[in-house]
């Protein structure tokens, strides 16, 4: 009896435990009651508010601006061209300083050339003086050859009388030999004056061609000695000299070198995208408009009228085409675009006017993948000044080589552009469009930026002047999303 009621007991007691655990769990175990804000629920669910701005259509060029560097045009080396020791050196003629076209820089000793001019010169004059001779002989042999033959002509006479003499048996015929051996001899002493006049003849062109010979011999001494004097073949600067007094050098050695500064270059990269616009530009230019039907109708009355000027239009334009097929073409071909240079300095921005001439190398530079182009300045001495941000003017007097300059290429676009406040330019070249309250995420390719508009293309999606782009911050954006514009933008 005793452990029986012990284990009701046991019993009893864990059922009252257990019931006292989920008594304890039914009413301490209920989560409290949070307060729910009904306007932030309401603005969760909300579109977010964007602030946007008008997009506009762009009209005129804009800038393709690239850096690049200034050089030289060219750098000539000025060489000795005779030999010799040098006598003086001009005091201009030192590294940096300028010096203008014809400015003396050098002098060779010339007493050896001097020397050479004396000797030919009589030289020449023996040669003239041969020449008299010949003159002298070829007179007295042209009247000796006038008496031979005048003589050759009697006895020529003398045996036509003998003979018919001998015919009638009026003479013998020794009397007839005799004749014949006289003729014989004057018509010897006539050949021979001949050959002596011939060979006088030959005589004189010889010595004609060794006095030509020594003209230009003396010619060539005279040029000598004019290159003794070294002088400055342009205007320019001084980049290096070599050489200084009793230096002795020989032709071709190198004495200073020239950079001539009337022209400068500049040379910078464009890349792919910056040339693609230039080649549009040219493209447009090429292309000539379509004439009309009332434009070819009338060009052909003209032609069957006989309008000379219409007519020689039209055979000027075939015979331009027939040698421009037969031209080999350049396939890179030739720039030729009109653009700025800009230096700035001291906050001051110079201004020169060039043009990018031609492409560098063979096209495509495979380090950088760029291409390589020079533009030219044709009067870097005369710059203007386009801004000064501090109230002082301070402008280089040229364009100097060793400056790092902006190039400025205005290009008329074959196609519409836009203006866009430079906010609204997003990472990845994209920008956001809001239409019909939803956000639509368009590729674009910035083509100018200043401080005020960003010019833009539309690369894969088309836009229109008018629309609505998205200029403030977005924590997280999905294309399509909805948006709703700010009080005052609506």
């Amino acid at each position: 009896m005793g452990g029986v009621t012990r284990i009701l007991l046991n019993l009893i007691g864990s059922v009252g435990i257990l019931g006292l655990g989920v008594f304890g769990l039914l009413f301490f175990g209920k989560a409290p009651e949070v307060p729910v804000d009904e306007s932030a629920l309401a603005a969760r669910n909300q579109a977010p508010a964007v602030e946007t701005a008008e997009v506009t259509a762009f009209s005129g060029p804009f800038q393709v601006q690239v850096d690049g560097e200034a050089s030289t045009w060219r750098v000539l080396t000025v060489s000795a061209e005779v030999g010799g020791r040098i006598e003086s050196k001009s005091a201009g003629c030192r590294s940096g300083l300028f010096v203008n076209a014809g400015d003396v820089l050098f002098e060779i000793d010339r007493r050896n050339y001097e020397l050479d001019e004396q000797r030919l010169i009589a030289r020449l004059a023996q040669a003239q003086e041969e020449l008299n001779s010949i003159d002298v002989e070829l007179g007295n042999g042209e009247a000796l050859l006038k008496l031979a033959g005048e003589e050759n002509e009697l006895q020529k006479a003398h045996l036509a009388r003998v003979k018919t003499l001998f015919q009638r048996q009026a003479t013998s015929e020794t009397e007839l030999d005799n004749a014949a051996r006289q003729e014989l001899t004057s018509r010897n002493a006539l050949q021979m004056q001949e050959n002596q006049l011939g060979s006088l003849r030959q005589s004189r062109r010889t010595k004609e061609a060794g006095l030509k010979l020594v003209e230009a011999e003396l010619e060539r001494c005279r040029l000598d000695l004019e290159r003794c004097t070294v002088k400055a073949p342009i205007a320019g600067r001084i980049v290096q000299d070599t050489r200084e007094d009793g230096d002795f050098v020989k032709s071709g050695d190198a004495l200073v070198q020239l950079s001539d500064g009337s022209r400068m270059e500049v040379r910078c990269s464009l890349r792919g995208e910056e040339v693609s616009w230039i080649w549009r530009q040219q493209q447009r230019q090429r292309s000539q408009p379509v004439p009309t039907s009332q434009q070819r109708d009338a060009a052909a009355a003209a032609v069957s009228a006989g309008s000379g000027g219409v007519a020689g239009d039209v055979s000027t334009a075939g015979t331009a085409e027939a040698r421009s097929a037969e031209a080999p073409l350049d396939p890179l071909g030739t720039p030729d675009v009109p653009c700025e240079v800009v230096f700035e300095f001291e906050g001051t921005e110079t201004v020169w006017s060039g043009r990018v001439s031609r492409y560098e190398g063979t096209g495509l530079d495979r380090a950088t993948r760029t291409f390589p182009c020079r533009v030219v300045v044709e009067r870097p001495a005369e710059p203007r000044v386009a801004t000064d941000g501090r109230g002082g003017t301070v402008v280089p007097p040229a364009l100097l080589s060793g400056m790092f300059v902006t190039v400025r290429i205005p290009i008329e676009a074959p196609v519409q552009l836009y203006r866009l406040p430079p906010e609204s330019l997003r990472p990845g070249g994209t920008i956001w469009l809001v239409r019909e309250g939803r956000l639509q995420v368009v590729q674009v390719s910035l083509l100018q930026m200043t401080e005020g508009e960003a010019v833009v293309y539309p690369v894969d999606q088309q836009f229109a002047a008018g629309d609505r782009v998205v200029i403030s911050p977005l924590a997280a954006i999905q294309d399509g999303m909805q948006v709703q514009l700010l009080e005052g933008q609506r």
